[in-house]
């Protein structure tokens, strides 16, 4: 299971959470967006953050954004993934000559603070840097698997990245955020042990040490400003 009862917050009950704490009268505007995005990956193929082993990805998103800097944010993205000991870390990683390419969808909410004002008539500036963490679920589409585990995961992303306004309802947004996860087969390579004909006896990886990934995105969103409707007077 990719999670225990009691050990970490629903992801249904985080949305609904994150999502409903501000009624419509409290809600400045809703945004819709999307664009091209791409995955990494550090674990037991590539220990350290690597950018030649990004690949292509997308996205969409709605936010809805509140008073005071903060808005809700639920983020659907999907794209390949992928690692290999083409650049053997130790001798052990030059014999195994893993590697792994597979397709990855994810869903998450999240929560953002934005530092600047940036948005109102009277905002000195055209950009915010912000700040992002939540809670998400990804698949892994994967036709063989070295042991037995679910395709369904959970993460929990946290980055930040930066908004620039090219008009009152175009919005321009980088973000780099990395995915914690709470297994070690997203290169499918962990506890077992190889036993192709070489017969080796070494361990494929470092099982004390959970994979990560890692977002990276380039959108473009449309802001939907809400209007205050006065209260009709009583007859």
């Amino acid at each position: 299971m990719f999670f225990r009862k009691g050990k970490h917050l629903s992801f249904p009950f985080l949305v609904i959470m994150i999502f409903s704490f501000g009624q419509d009268a409290f809600s400045q505007s809703k945004e819709f967006g999307g664009g091209i995005a791409s995955f990494n990956y550090t674990g037991d193929l590539i220990r350290t953050y690597n950018i030649t082993n990004q690949t292509i990805a997308g996205n969409l998103f709605y936010v809805r954004n509140f008073k005071d800097g903060w808005s809700a944010k639920l983020n659907f993205a999907a794209g390949r993934i992928k690692g290999s000991d083409q650049n053997p870390i130790d001798p052990q990683a030059q014999v195994r000559n893993a590697a792994f390419r597979d397709f990855l969808t994810e869903i998450s909410g999240q929560a953002n603070y934005e530092f600047l004002d940036f948005r109102s008539d009277k905002a000195l500036v055209d950009f915010t840097p912000y700040l992002s963490v939540g809670a998400g679920f990804l698949l892994i589409n994967r036709a063989e698997k070295n042991a037995t585990y679910s395709d369904i995961q959970l993460m929990i992303p946290f980055g930040g990245g930066i908004k620039y306004s090219l008009s009152p309802l175009w919005t321009i947004n980088f973000e780099f955020s990395a995915r914690k996860l709470f297994f070690d087969y997203l290169d499918n390579i962990s506890r077992q042990e190889i036993t192709d004909k070489r017969n080796s006896n070494f361990q494929y990886g470092d099982w004390n040490d959970n994979d990560w990934y890692y977002f990276t995105g380039l959108t473009l969103s449309y802001t939907f400003w809400g209007v205050d409707c006065p209260v009709p007077l009583k007859k």
